[in-house]
């Protein structure tokens, strides 16, 4: 996925699909959970191989006591199948995405003669028109806010257009904590050393240079506080924090609240 010069002769690399889960800190009542992307329905990639250990959204909620059932938002940060896929698992969720990435696809989709050509056309590449269908009738059903732009969906939890970079209308979400800001960057910052190296992915289906100053953006938001960025598939998000295996796959603990207690499950003493 790297696909470029400075990621050369590095072998294979995981690649995680992550959800994000933020919760209210325990001040807050009710308890609001917002999740930030939702994965794919069925865990074939692109080139048609199945992803290792895939889950499905009930087993990887239930790693931290949550249901798919409570989640009261979800925010899509673009429409590509491995970050959109399951929106319709949460069904009393209000779902948020960019109007200019929903319409967007639209018009690709409407411009493709033969859809059946699949993910052998670049366009379709990344793209479910299936997805795209089900988040049609979604809009319909009136359980999606498109937005226009920066837009604050709860309190503290601000959606960020990054138009033109990823893809059309790309988002990223900052979390405003007590500590300052966190960002759950989606696909507009793959791994931590696009921003390390200031180096943009070689699969974009947007523009490499709006990228690198939604880079810019993001590194100024926190900082120059990288840990406090969340990629959307780097595996050193469970290397640079609070982590610990779960059912198949790891879970990462990026902040917690004030008063909040960890998800971590104690450890269990080893027989003797």
């Amino acid at each position: 996925m790297g696909g470029v010069l400075v990621r050369s002769n590095e072998g294979l690399v995981d690649i995680p699909m992550l959800y994000s889960l933020v919760e209210s800190g325990p001040r807050t009542a009710p308890r609001q959970l917002t999740l930030v992307d939702v994965g794919f329905k069925s865990g074939i990639s692109m080139s048609g191989r199945k992803f290792d250990d895939f889950e499905q959204p009930d087993a990887i909620l239930g790693k931290v006591g949550v249901r798919p059932d409570e989640v009261d938002a979800v925010i899509l940060t673009h429409l590509h199948f491995d970050h959109a896929g399951n929106f319709d698992a949460f069904p009393n969720a209000r779902l948020f995405v960019q109007r200019r990435e929903y319409e967007k696809w639209q018009e690709v989709v409407d411009s493709i003669p033969e859809l059946s050509i699949g993910k052998q056309s670049w366009m379709l590449s990344s793209l479910d028109v299936d997805v795209l269908r089900r988040f049609d009738a979604a809009v319909r059903d009136g359980r999606v806010t498109l937005l226009d732009g920066d837009h604050e969906v709860s309190p503290g939890i601000w959606c960020r257009l990054a138009e033109d970079t990823h893809t059309f209308g790309s988002q990223w979400v900052e979390v405003t904590t007590m500590d300052g800001p966190f960002v759950l960057a989606g696909d507009c910052v793959y791994w931590y050393s696009n921003l390390e190296r200031m180096w943009p992915p070689g699969y974009i289906q947007g523009n490499a240079w709006n990228m690198m100053r939604a880079f810019e953006r993001l590194r100024r938001v926190v900082d120059d506080r990288l840990d406090r960025i969340v990629p959307g598939h780097d595996m050193d998000v469970f290397s640079r924090h609070r982590s610990w295996v779960a059912g198949l796959n790891p879970v990462a603990e990026i902040h917690l609240a004030a008063g909040s207690a960890t998800r971590q499950p104690p450890v269990s003493a080893e027989p003797s």
